[in-house]
């Protein structure tokens, strides 16, 4: 992952998930995957847009005081899908502080809740996508590809 990218990665995803709420759980063809979606119910500059985050990896709630994030799957515990779902649950409507990508090599992501909860979601899988995040039905998206890098898309890379 290249630094620009993270920047950039940073940026977009804090203009469209800042002061969203945690608005749903969609669940997945298996047990490991799942969309969650968040919508803005305050005014906002972002005008109804509903935002989604595929989860294809490993993920964890933290506190706000973890000073230490997992640098790999193998450091976050397993859990059951329902555990999974009910941590999820005990999310609904909390407010997005800030979205970072916490780490320089790899787009592992980190979305901070106004709670002070942080969701942590793994960046790194040698042949699968871990994490997408976007607007539905708009062409701005991050991706964390495969390996460590990301794919960014906005309307500016699109033909008028």
């Amino acid at each position: 992952m290249e630094i620009k990218d993270k920047v950039q990665a940073e940026t977009l995803l804090n203009h469209y998930f800042r002061g969203s709420q945690l608005d749903g759980v969609q669940f997945g063809v298996s047990p490991g995957p799942f969309r969650l979606s968040f919508f803005h119910y305050k005014n906002t500059d972002v005008e109804n847009a509903q935002l989604f985050l595929n989860i294809e990896s490993k993920w964890c709630l933290l506190s706000s005081i973890d000073k230490r994030y997992p640098s790999k799957e193998d450091e976050i515990e397993d859990l059951s899908e329902e555990e999974k779902y009910l941590q999820i649950i005990q999310m609904r409507r909390q407010v997005v502080n800030k979205i970072e990508l916490v780490d320089d090599q790899i787009p592992h992501l980190l979305i901070r809740f106004e709670n002070d909860c942080l969701l942590f979601i793994n960046g790194y899988h040698e042949e699968f996508e871990c994490w997408q995040a976007g607007v539905d039905g708009d062409s701005e998206l991050v991706i964390a590809l495969p390996g460590k890098d990301l794919a960014i898309w906005t309307l500016d890379h699109f033909p008028e």
